[in-house]
């Protein structure tokens, strides 16, 4: 349980992420539990995570901001393990480093930084470009999964990027869970409930690394789905002559119409002038 102190302190500083949204970043504690946020990092440019949407909690203790938190990562992300304290500078994994100035936005945007370098730690994994960048396209996908980050984020489902079924191709279908299909941009107002995609199979449950095979057979899997999103989306952004409203039709057919008329009234007069000036003169 929070200490007066610590519910004091944490209470101000979601009042200034909710005033001052930092960058890249989405921050909120639970409403049964002020000690354990949940975050979500986007992806900056430049990076093989562009586009990925990073869901992770921070547990804080009850007498904080005397001591850090422990900082975990949920969505899979070819950086960090999934549900694994990651030992940090501003982790409850080096207590004699912690700066009680230190807030939510610091920790996360040190977090941030600390995900796009290569440096080990504890809790840290090594894989490709490629796999981290599969990751990015798959993360959305496997968080709209997830019934906590559904009901905590309902402003972030309401935006799917990659389909499941195209993100897991591999994955069974079963029973889809309901997912807000229309939000206010605040997230409140009134919502619509529809069915997404698939839920995560097994191969996403329990800490596996989610992108299972991209390493070996998966990995045409990967560049498949990528590949089809690529494809749709240039499908939908084509322009079709056929795709022309029926008042567009009217209009060109009128606009030909009358440069028809137009060209042959202009062709009657110059020959009828060509004709008078060849008569003889009496």
């Amino acid at each position: 349980m929070a200490t007066k102190g610590a519910y004091k302190r944490l209470t101000k500083e979601y009042i200034n992420i909710q005033k001052s949204p930092p960058a890249y970043l989405f921050a909120r504690p639970l409403e049964t539990n002020i000690l354990e946020w949940h975050y979500v990092l986007k992806g900056p440019p430049e990076t093989p995570y562009y586009g990925g949407e990073y869901h992770g909690k921070l547990v804080f203790p009850s007498d904080y901001p005397f001591k850090p938190p422990s900082i975990r990562m949920i969505t899979p992300n070819g950086r960090f393990q999934i549900d694994t304290r990651l030992c940090l500078s501003m982790s409850d994994f080096h207590p004699g480093t912690w700066n009680p100035s230190w807030s939510v936005a610091t920790i996360l945007n040190g977090l941030l930084s600390f995900m796009s370098q290569e440096e080990s730690t504890t809790g840290s994994i090594s894989t490709s470009h490629y796999e981290r960048t599969v990751l990015a396209l798959r993360s959305h996908a496997f968080n709209i999964a997830n019934p906590k980050f559904r009901e905590i984020f309902p402003e972030l489902v309401a935006t799917q990027q990659v389909p499941f079924h195209i993100a897991f191709p591999n994955a069974p279908v079963t029973e889809s869970p309901p997912v807000p299909a229309a939000i206010t941009p605040l997230g409140v107002g009134a919502i619509q409930r529809k069915p997404i995609g698939a839920q995560r199979g097994p191969a996403a449950a329990g800490g596996q690394d989610i992108l299972g095979a991209a390493t070996g057979n998966n990995s045409n899997n990967g560049a498949a789905a990528t590949g089809a999103a690529a494809a749709a989306d240039r499908a939908v952004r084509r322009p079709s002559l056929f795709s022309m409203s029926h008042w567009h039709k009217w209009l060109a057919f009128f606009l030909v119409f009358a440069y028809l008329v137009i060209a042959k009234t202009i062709t009657r007069a110059t020959a009828s002038a060509s004709s008078s000036s060849a008569s003889p003169v009496l």
